[in-house]
């Protein structure tokens, strides 16, 4: 089972385009403010730099990409000193063109870059990617895998020529981009010793890595921790201790969070009655379920799926 793209369908993760900013000079900034949604943004050409507050500016070249996975404040600029002015403002006095594109001007250098966000089900900080990684994440062109470089270069390629059907490629390619960048963060987290407790990084531990496929390939199944240890070929303290330590929190509790992403997922995209879904994602009975489900959620199954349908 792999299991990070079971989590992001679970979730119903799509990438979204919002728009592009292209200018010809140094003397331009847009302020981002905090956003309910994850963000991203790819360099296609030129240079510029990003800001956050607590935070030295990161140049950013082309090829680069950025995620801030809990749409953190954030200002984008020509130059490091540069004054920011809010994206509605800068949209307002710069119309959107052909393909979204908000054209800054100058005459100078050339920057283009593509912006995006994503949607998915629930809460920012309830979402077990986004809530696993850091504020900011920086891919640099020059050090990605060369699978990223590709999918970045058709991307660049399908926003700035506009054949048809190209804004549906490039929504399509940002998921794409979201994973490979999220592999090789999660890479580089492993190798500087930066990952601390998170699935994420628990993905690439062998043993732990194999608990977490299980649950997620069959999560109605009346695992125990026992049973997972030995599966795993680990004793059951050693097992529930490195569990803890790697994930950051304890095999039954990540079981129910996959069971009930797994029956929200369910009671948005299927008709099905609650009480099926409740045998169908390893619970004993309705009430059972509908208590842990609503534990998660702060709201009732049935209540979910109602939400869902009219927000959908």
């Amino acid at each position: 089972m792999d299991v990070l793209a079971d989590v992001l369908a679970s979730t119903g993760f799509k990438g979204v385009l919002l728009a592009q900013l292209r200018s010809s000079g140094a003397g331009w900034g847009c302020a981002v403010d905090q956003l309910d949604t994850a963000g991203f943004h790819l360099i296609a050409e030129g240079a510029c730099w990003l800001r956050t507050d607590g935070a030295p500016p990161v140049q950013l070249v082309s090829g680069d990409v950025v995620l801030l996975p809990r749409g953190t404040p954030h200002q984008l600029v020509g130059a490091p000193g540069q004054d920011a002015l809010p994206y509605a403002e800068l949209e307002a006095a710069h119309p959107p063109g052909r393909e979204g594109v908000v054209d800054l001007g100058g005459d100078g250098p050339v920057v283009r870059v593509v912006c995006g966000k994503f949607h998915y089900a629930g809460s920012t900080a309830g979402h077990p990617v986004l809530s696993a990684l850091p504020e900011v994440i920086h891919v640099p062109g020059m050090s990605a895998d060369p699978q990223l470089q590709g999918i970045i270069r058709i991307l660049a390629a399908e926003t700035a020529h506009g054949q048809p059907g190209s804004r549906a490629v490039a929504t399509r390619l940002t998921e794409v981009v979201f994973v490979l960048a999220v592999r090789a963060w999660i890479e580089r987290a492993d190798t500087a010793d930066e990952k601390g407790p998170s699935w994420l990084t628990a993905l690439r531990d062998p043993r732990i890595g194999t608990a977490l496929s299980l649950m997620h390939e069959e999560p109605h199944r009346d695992w125990t921790v026992e049973g997972l240890a030995h599966t795993v070929a680990m004793s059951r303290p050693a097992f529930a201790r490195q569990f803890k330590t790697v994930v950051g929190r304890t095999p039954l509790a990540y079981l129910s969070r996959v069971r009930i992403d797994l029956a929200a997922r369910l009671l948005r995209d299927t008709d099905d009655p609650v009480g099926d879904i409740a045998q169908a994602v390893g619970y004993g009975s309705e009430f059972a379920f509908s208590r842990a489900f609503s534990r998660e959620h702060g709201i009732a199954p049935g209540r979910y799926r109602r939400t869902a349908s009219a927000h959908a």
